[in-house]
Order: structure tokens, then C-alpha cells, then sequence
């Protein structure tokens, strides 16, 4: 598990103490904590931490866990919580190690009202205008499939839902095309819906059979991503975007 300080001009610094992760959370501070072994990345926020400490932490995490992957569940808690999370107290007993998250090195300025809170980000809309071309962009339906049920879109209207006959097909076209070498796919966002690539191992008569499958991500967080570290392929038929899957290096 590695572990993170979260600091007040937005930077996330990678502590690399070879003590017990337990001894270097600071009650004063936000840290993130990433497991690779659960696949679960964790906001602690001490019982002393202030409110700004707080949301830059919110922040942080959904960009820490965006390089990891999004099949990493995202854990948010303060100090007085952890004995709800029995899994978080055993990996915090043990020394940090290395991983897969980076530093984030940037200055994050933040805009606080009167009172103490932060101020409401811009959405799109107040941005580009509610009649703009990419406020209307935004707010397509998504991509049709061939499955006979139906499900509503967001203009109110209703599309074809996935069916597992067009995952299957979807998937089979992805595969003809050929993985680049030194990748491995990672998540495929089908209609509005995304998908984690896993693995299922059986053994039969001592061998051992893999398995990739596809497992809908369920705790999708809110808020604009920016998927660094990937490199996204796009399905079309028709003129019509079936599948985008992201890649990452081997």
C-alpha cells in the first residue's frame, strides 16, 4: 500500500517512510492511501484536518485512482470511521510499498466564498451557454445497439439496451482488430455503461485456464476524468460509436 500527503496547494507528495503505514497518518492532515492488492484507493481524513484539507483531498483521490485504473474502488472516511473498514486497518499495520500511483506536482487554486467554503466549479452550460454546439454534444444519448430492450436517454427518448449478444459481438470485433503489442486492454465503456477487464482463473485436471472478463464498474465517481496513462481505441459502425476501449502499457 503506498501512502500520499495531500497538501494544501494541491500537490499529493508519496511519503516513503519504511515504518507501519498507521504511524504516519497525521491527524492534521489528509492522506490517500492506494492498495494494489485489494484495489482500493482511500481518502483518511485526520480528525484535526481542516475543511480545505478536506476537499482538495475529495479531488485528489478521483485523480490518483484515475491513474490506477477504474476498476479501483474509491473509499472516503474520516479518522473517527476506520473500524468500519476491517480491511484498511490490517493493510495499514504493515510497512508502505511501492505501487503504481505517481505524485501529482501542480498548483491547485481554489476560490472560497465568505463563510469558509468552496466556490461552485463552472458547469459546461455556464461556460459555452445552454444553446452552445457542445452543451448539445453533451447531452446525446450515447451510441445504439441491436438489443430488443429499451432503456430511456437522457432527452427522454429510449434506446437499445446492451444485451449480452452485443457484448459478445463488440468484443469479438475489438479482438479481430488485434491488440498493439506491449498493451492489454483495461476497461471498455459501452453505452453508458463501463467496463473493468478481469481475470478468471479455473484449474481443470491441473491446469490452469484465464479467463478475461468484462465486469460493469459500478461505483463510477462524478466529475471530468482525464485519462492519462491510456491510450483510448475507437469501435465505429455505420458512423456510429459501438465501443471505446483504453489501453495501457504492459
Amino acid at each position: 500500500m503506498q501512502i500520499f500527503l495531500v497538501k494544501g496547494n494541491g500537490e499529493v507528495h508519496e511519503i516513503k517512510s519504511d515504518a507501519p503505514i498507521k504511524t504516519l497518518l497525521d491527524k492534521k492532515e489528509s492522506h490517500i492511501l492506494c492498495d494494489d492488492i485489494s484495489r482500493v484507493v482511500y481518502l483518511w481524513k485526520g480528525s484535526e484536518c481542516s475543511v480545505r484539507s478536506k476537499f482538495i483531498g475529495a479531488n485528489k483521490l478521483q485523480e490518483i485512482r484515475g491513474q490506477v485504473g477504474l476498476n479501483y474502488k474509491s473509499v472516503s472516511m474520516d479518522e473517527d470511521e476506520v473500524d468500519d473498514y476491517p480491511d484498511f486497518l490490517s493493510a495499514i499495520e504493515q510497512p508502505r510499498t511501492d505501487g503504481f500511483a505517481k505524485e501529482i506536482i501542480e498548483d491547485m487554486e481554489l476560490k472560497f466564498e465568505i463563510g469558509g467554503g468552496p466556490s461552485r466549479p463552472k458547469t459546461y452550460a455556464s461556460v459555452v451557454g445552454s444553446s452552445s454546439k457542445y452543451n448539445q454534444a453533451i447531452e446525446q444519448s450515447g451510441p445504439l445497439y441491436t438489443g430488443s430492450q429499451t432503456v430511456p436517454s437522457a432527452a427522454g427518448a429510449s434506446q437499445p439496451a446492451v444485451t449480452h449478444a452485443d457484448l459478445d459481438k463488440i468484443i469479438d470485433s475489438l479482438d479481430e482488430a488485434g491488440i498493439p503489442e506491449g498493451f492489454h486492454r483495461e476497461m471498455v465503456i459501452m453505452g453508458k455503461t463501463a467496463y473493468s477487464v478481469s481475470e478468471k482463473v479455473q484449474v481443470f485436471l491441473g491446469k490452469k485456464q484465464v479467463e478475461h472478463i468484462l465486469e460493469p464498474i459500478s461505483s463510477l465517481p462524478e466529475g471530468i476524468f482525464l485519462a492519462e496513462g491510456y491510450t483510448p481505441r475507437i469501435l465505429v459502425e455505420g458512423k456510429t460509436i459501438i465501443a471505446i476501449e483504453f489501453l495501457k502499457h504492459n
